[in-house]
């Protein structure tokens, strides 16, 4: 008596298991939105292939690495404290003495805006997590965004990072604000 009821049940539940194939058919498509794309820091970025996202922190919207061994890393960050002070603060990191004006900075134009890029190479000094290292180089951009100052720097050893410079010039002056008038209204 119980055999044959197991044997219902277990015939309907290898049954069950079979997956139906499913075949689906696009007949029209539409431009991409905001609701397919989720933007950090509200920048549209097109990063090189060969970087990798990686998930931002609280100073890092923007994170990737890059480079042998993702030795490279790439961050954007909005801080306080003016073009000249967060600069200097990249500097001092590599033991330089701080620049006394902007103009000792080469000038790209970043999200519409007047940026200072800074570049710099040699050792790292340890701070703020970082344990410092030996060669290492530095490239980044600093610009005004109201009160603050919005910065994108790429660290790492100094061939490396002289290795990514072409792209990451290329990745800073693509990048776009969101048209945020397109957002639908509550």
């Amino acid at each position: 008596m119980r055999t044959p009821a197991l044997l219902a049940l277990m015939t309907a539940l290898l049954a069950s298991c079979h997956e139906s194939e499913r075949a689906i058919s696009v007949t029209e498509t539409r431009e991409l939105t905001l609701f397919d794309q989720s933007y950090q820091a509200n920048i549209k970025d097109r990063p090189p292939l060969e970087w990798r996202r990686i998930p931002g922190t609280e100073n890092r919207a923007l994170n990737y690495v890059a480079g042998p061994n993702d030795s490279v890393e790439i961050f954007l960050g909005v801080f306080g404290g003016g073009i000249l002070p967060n600069a200097n603060r990249w500097l001092g990191q590599f033991g330089l003495d701080p620049a006394t004006s902007v103009d000792d900075f080469t000038l790209i134009e970043v999200l519409g805006r007047d940026s200072y890029l800074v570049e710099v190479s040699g050792d790292l000094a340890a701070s703020m997590g970082n344990v410092g290292a030996k060669d290492q180089g530095l490239i980044g951009f600093v610009r005004e965004s109201g009160e603050e100052v919005l910065t994108l720097k790429m660290v790492g050893p100094a061939a490396d990072v002289a290795a990514q410079k072409e792209a990451f010039i290329a990745y800073s002056t693509s990048l776009e604000f969101i048209d945020t008038h397109i957002l639908p209204t509550p």
